[in-house]
């Protein structure tokens, strides 16, 4: 395994207005190098697609992808190339969250953000747990655009916008959290069984998948489970599969010196030429160059 450098940022680097949260919006690039930091970061894509190494993790992301990411956690976002036509830009809110939780302490209803943030934290003996959310109706991205444009354009009263954007903030967060949203029983039921059915994927996508198999264990029809999948996830099953695959393969080929014929077996693939194609409609790179490229 390749042992990359990590680099540590502070927060010291940002606390110029005494302020407990600093915003920006970045044209992410390759200068950039693995990095963590003593404070909570929100990252939100913007524009474009590329990828984001997560501690052990590398994964595609794009347009509407949230990530959150406690203390600790080491990570470094790469666009899909230097190109200026392949662009992948970033909203960063970060903020010290024992500051944020002291501040709101008193304002009804916020004990239960604070308990889902303290879930994000660092607990002893075990890493800091980092999350992944699909802005599905833009509220996040909309969120983002205002709090950023606040931050930069300080008019009167700026520092009070922001702290209650921020509330409004925790009900978005602890909504995609707790999943409290409420929907019809019956569509909760099957929303519950993809949940499961995708769970399954994620553990299980190196192995032979068929969505006929998994809709039959969630007790739909083969042709319902394909409407409900693209239209929960944005994307068929089989382009969720392929994705999955494709996501791990950058990782490996990045992070280890297994040969392109070791990973494609590794990954759920037996034809080599099929795995070309999809790794380049992916990722726009044949796997020797993305390695090249990647490899930190």
């Amino acid at each position: 395994m390749v042992q990359t450098p990590v680099d540590v940022t502070t927060w010291n680097l940002f606390d110029e207005d005494a302020l407990p949260f600093f915003f920006n919006r970045v044209n992410e690039s390759f200068r950039l190098q693995l990095h963590r930091h003593d404070f909570m970061e929100l990252a939100y894509i913007d524009e474009g697609s590329g990828f984001h190494y997560v501690e052990n993790d590398v994964m595609q992301v794009a347009k509407n992808d949230l990530f959150i990411l406690p203390i600790g956690v080491s990570h470094v976002f790469r666009p899909t190339s230097s190109k200026p036509n392949h662009p992948l830009i970033v909203y960063n809110c970060i903020f010290k969250p024992e500051r944020l939780s002291e501040e709101f302490a008193a304002f009804p209803g916020m004990a239960s953000l604070s308990e889902a943030l303290a879930l994000l934290q660092i607990q002893p003996g075990r890493s800091a747990l980092w999350h992944r959310l699909k802005d599905h109706d833009g509220q996040i991205g909309a969120w983002f655009q205002l709090a950023y444009r606040e931050y930069t354009q300080r008019k009167p009263g700026f520092i009070v916008r922001l702290y209650s954007l921020f509330l409004e903030l925790a009900v978005l967060l602890e909504r995609h959290l707790q999943g409290v949203v409420k929907t019809a029983d019956s569509l909760q039921e099957a929303n519950d069984s993809l949940d499961t059915a995708v769970e399954y994927i994620d553990l299980h996508f190196t192995e032979p998948i068929t969505a006929g198999h998994l809709a039959e264990a969630c007790r739909m029809s083969e042709r319902h489970f394909h409407r409900l999948f693209k239209s929960r996830l944005g994307c068929t099953f089989t382009s969720y599969v392929q994705t999955k695959r494709i996501e791990k393969s950058c990782g490996l080929l990045a992070h280890t010196r297994l040969s392109v014929q070791e990973i494609v077996q590794q990954v759920g693939y037996q034809d080599m030429k099929y795995f070309l194609a999809i790794f380049k409609k992916k990722t726009g790179f044949t796997p020797r160059d993305y390695r090249r490229l990647n490899t930190l």
